[in-house]
């Protein structure tokens, strides 16, 4: 299809591509940031990465993308403390994207709150609206390839100065968001608000979904190429010397190919 490969020669050429993916990312935040106001908005729980913040909202009159930004920016300073002279200054990118991250949330949250919402299965059926939208969301940050968000690079930064596998320690980081935001919500508001069956909800389906959007649109790759380019994602961060580099897949490369 001529289209489909004018497309990808144009975007293959370095200005269009970053363009391209700056676009791409800015969706993916979008539509994650919608998420998060969403779940919020259902009383059912959030994500497990929006855990505090969703909580230290119901807590205070501040909001809680203040508190996404907030959260996010002692993720990087952890990341400059802990990595020291391996720390990248053009790491600190991240935070311009968290930053139109946290006022997005803000921005949906009181659009989501006119959303009615009265019983239970409603609740429930917006909580696996939010799972998709976070699902699409990441998805497409992740086929940008362009940066690594703070709520990541803390995680694979954890995971190389303590010698730590980086499943394990990115369990072990959910795990203690979803505790902390529990216990202070039970401590201060004496019951679970922000952290509930919806945060498992999230756990548990969004790598479903994008899974069965990596099969669904194989080669989405061809329209979106990153071989060859700029990116500060995982594949350009330190990591721990036991595990092996994983090889990216190759993107189509055929003009016939579809997504």
């Amino acid at each position: 299809m001529k289209l489909a490969k004018g497309w990808h020669d144009f975007f293959d050429k370095d200005v269009p591509n970053l363009a391209l993916r700056i676009v791409a990312m800015f969706v993916g935040l979008s539509f994650v940031a919608f998420s998060v106001a969403l779940s919020r908005t259902t009383g059912l729980g959030t994500s497990v990465i929006s855990c505090v913040p969703a909580v230290l909202s119901f807590l205070t009159p501040l909001s809680i993308g203040l508190f996404t930004f907030a959260l996010n920016t002692l993720f990087v300073l952890a990341q400059v403390v802990l990595l020291r002279r391996d720390f990248k200054p053009l790491q600190l990118l991240c935070i311009p994207f968290v930053l139109v991250f946290s006022l997005a949330i803000d921005f949906f949250v009181p659009i989501c709150q006119l959303i009615p919402m009265p019983v239970y299965p409603v609740k429930i059926f917006f909580s696996l609206v939010a799972c998709f939208c976070t699902a699409f969301g990441v998805w497409i940050q992740v086929k940008a390839a362009l940066i690594m968000l703070p709520g990541d690079g803390i995680v694979l930064t954890i995971s190389k100065v303590f010698h730590t596998d980086f499943s394990k320690t990115k369990i072990a980081f959910d795990a203690s968001n979803v505790i902390i935001g529990a216990g202070l919500s039970l401590i201060t508001m004496g019951g679970l608000f922000g952290v509930r069956e919806g945060t498992i909800l999230m756990a548990v389906t969004v790598g479903l979904i994008i899974g069965l959007l990596n099969k669904t649109f194989p080669n989405i790759e061809y329209y979106l190429p990153t071989e060859g380019h700029i990116t500060l994602t995982a594949d350009d961060r330190p990591v721990p010397e036991e595990r092996e580099p994983q090889e990216a897949p190759e993107p189509a490369t055929s003009p016939d190919a579809t997504c």
